[in-house]
């Protein structure tokens, strides 16, 4: 983080302040490590998450704030490190200031990227949606799917269906060949709902289970659904 922003770094808070251009406009951002990986080829990539603020390093973290996504690329020559490229204001997305989390990818042989995971919770509902992203000369957005949802935190007796939906991520080789390997991705949950038991308690009373796959295939330009549904409910 010292190599990326220099004197804006402050070792004590853990932050750097930046000012990056956002819709036009130049903004100030609290600047903070989210992730990092080293690429077959010794280079480092950075994750770094970019929270709204002003030159007085002030907390603008609200519900509806997205977070803003950065990624650079880093060498290690000796002891320091070398910026190779800054790739500032990739996307906005998440809440509360933060973009949510990332998980570090091959796409493909030769083809490394990330998927990142990002949403929010709204008065005990849960959503979350994921964006892949290829990690070439430029960071290329190349598709998404929704994630999870659930209501569990708002299910109380007299809702009439409360859910919970999860999935996770598998990457196979594509039947149709080419260079990007196909995603295969897992749901699983439970439709429910619940009732005032005698001594009190929530007694959840299951309706019907989630198990099924979604498989997403690289047209060229992004991945698109080629077999399967998502069921994850909106909120």
């Amino acid at each position: 983080m010292q190599a990326i922003f220099g004197g804006d770094y402050d070792s004590k808070a853990v932050n750097a302040l930046a000012v990056i251009k956002d819709e036009g406009e130049d903004g100030y951002f609290l600047m903070t490590l989210a992730d990092a990986t080293e690429l077959p080829d010794g280079r480092t990539v950075v994750a770094v998450n970019g929270q709204p603020s002003d030159e007085s390093r002030s907390d603008f973290a609200a519900h509806a704030a997205a977070g803003m996504l950065n990624i650079y690329i880093l060498r290690r020559e000796g002891a320091q490190w070398k910026v190779l490229a800054r790739h500032e204001n990739v996307a906005s997305m998440g809440s509360f200031g933060n973009f949510g989390t990332l998980k570090w990818v091959n796409l493909g042989p030769g083809k490394p990227g990330f998927i990142v995971s990002s949403g929010g919770v709204w008065q005990g509902n849960m959503i979350s949606g994921a964006d892949v992203f290829e990690l070439g000369e430029e960071i290329r957005h190349v598709g998404g799917y929704s994630e999870a949802s659930s209501n569990a935190g708002a299910c109380v007796p007299g809702v009439e269906e409360c859910w919970d939906v999860d999935s996770s991520i598998r990457f196979v080789d594509s039947p149709q060949g080419g260079a990007y390997r196909d995603i295969l991705v897992d749901y699983k949950g439970k439709h429910y709902t619940v009732t005032e038991g005698k001594d009190g308690h929530d007694v959840e009373r299951l309706k019907t289970t989630v198990k099924q796959s979604m498989r997403l295939h690289f047209d060229g330009k992004e991945y698109v659904t080629v077999s399967g549904t998502s069921p994850v409910p909106n909120i």
